[in-house]
């Protein structure tokens, strides 16, 4: 019987297990647990797998800090067992690992390669601060790796989405890869939290979005010609009282963005898909079972069942003394402000929060506002008060809670800064 040389079995979203030609074990990003992003955020059909069925492996790959990928909720690994992270400053993900009790950390720097049992490893850091806007800051955490074992290599870049220019390089320094696992969605509060926005304009954004996505990607692998290519990662739907939003994300299934490559592909790429504990073969592209394409109907029935009877932690929480809100809000306000000159982010946007029945600008200056004067910019905010108390004391964060859409929006104009969101996750005491 012929042995692999290298195998990934998939578990769900950017989860999975690279097996070697030796029988090494390399777990990728295990988030396994539902509830992630503040509580809103499940896998589309409750998961099978524990993480006791993934306890057997040598060592753990985090990308990064995202709680779909490092869920330090349920990360319970044995403290001894080697973590294999980017060594990329600022490193948030080391330092929170070493935080956590974890020493055995393999670092990687980046575009260095080194060998692990039967493997050779590169890592990678962001290829681009962010591929479809501007952005002086952009992308800090991200990670990408390369995996290679007797010749036959594999790519996971999960969120780490490859620019063309980063692709280009990619290709002239490592020649063809026989699988690319490439994220193929745009996980986020846009278009689905932004109430500027008509229900129809949600949907048609939604679907340029994914389109927009579908381009890149398919334009990613025209320049990389992997022998195969897995969609990966940003797979998801809202539970709890936001599941209504799920119809508006910028995300849809591995299958749809299969039957559009299909479609459009220029190349000899094979496209292909796997469902929980399907194992590929990377060499050969060929699964150790039939797949079977998702029942979006019983994704749906799932959905209105099931998740969205859920509640999220910081609704199980008392409702917060309004006058002490307020004067926290202007202190974080304020500290706002600071580290944004620290890190050299500006915005031309006027940032509001509105607490019960108030509203209050925290960006540039803290101050009530009574009537809603004409902003030329204006990016207005709404949450549960309850998420905005855990996020002044950091006991949850901006980013998470608009990730998982628990932040509405009003933005005029509809124009994007990335820099600007980036800056709001400075909003806290």
């Amino acid at each position: 019987m012929r042995k692999s040389k290298l195998t990934f079995e998939f578990i769900a979203n950017a989860c999975g297990v690279f097996t070697g030609s030796d029988g090494t074990k390399i777990l990728c990003d295990p988030w396994l647990v539902d509830g992630v992003f503040e509580g809103s955020w499940f896998h589309f059909h409750k998961l099978k797998t524990t993480q006791d069925d993934l306890s057997n492996v040598d060592a753990i790959y985090l990308s990064h800090l995202h709680p779909d990928h490092f869920d330090d909720r349920n990360f319970d690994f044995d403290r001894s067992i080697k973590i294999i992270a980017l060594d990329h400053e600022p490193n948030f993900l080391i330092k929170k690992l070493s935080n956590l009790g974890f020493k055995n950390i393999l670092k990687i720097k980046n575009q260095e390669t080194i060998s692990f049992r039967e493997f050779k490893l590169t890592m990678f850091a962001p290829f681009a601060k962010h591929n479809f806007h501007s952005a002086s800051v952009g992308n800090l955490i991200d990670s990408a790796l390369l995996v290679s074992c007797k010749g036959v290599s594999a790519l996971n870049a999960n969120d780490n989405t490859l620019s063309i220019e980063a692709a280009e390089l990619l290709s002239q320094q490592f020649g063809s890869i026989n699988l690319a696992m490439l994220n193929y969605n745009a996980a986020g509060p846009y278009p689905s939290c932004f109430d500027n926005l008509t229900q129809s304009e949600k949907t048609a954004e939604s679907a340029r979005i994914i389109e927009r996505n579908f381009i890149h990607i398919k334009n990613i692998i025209e320049v990389l010609k992997p022998k195969y290519f897995l969609p990966f990662a940003g797979a998801y739907v809202l539970g709890g009282e936001l599941f209504y939003k799920n119809e508006y994300l910028g995300v849809t299934t591995w299958d749809s963005c299969k039957d559009w490559m299909i479609r459009n592909l220029d190349n000899q790429t094979q496209v292909v898909v796997l469902r929980e504990n399907d194992t590929l073969d990377i060499e050969t592209g060929v699964s150790d079972k039939e797949y079977l394409p998702i029942d979006l109907d019983e994704v749906n029935r799932y959905v209105t069942a099931e998740l969205s009877c859920k509640k999220y932690p910081y609704q199980l929480d008392p409702i917060p003394e309004k006058q002490q809100l307020v004067i926290d809000v202007e202190e974080s306000s304020l500290k706002l402000k600071n580290r944004m000159t620290r890190f050299n982010l500006s915005s031309k946007f006027f940032v509001t929060v509105q607490i019960f029945d108030d509203l209050y600008e925290i960006l540039p200056n803290f101050r009530p506002i009574s009537t809603m004067t004409n902003f030329s910019f204006l990016l207005e905010c709404r949450m549960d008060e309850r998420l905005l108390r855990r996020i002044l004391d950091r006991k949850s964060t901006w980013n998470n809670a608009e990730i998982g859409g628990h932040i509405s929006f009003v933005r005029s104009p509809n124009i994007y800064e990335p820099d600007l969101h980036t800056a709001l996750q400075f909003f806290h005491l």
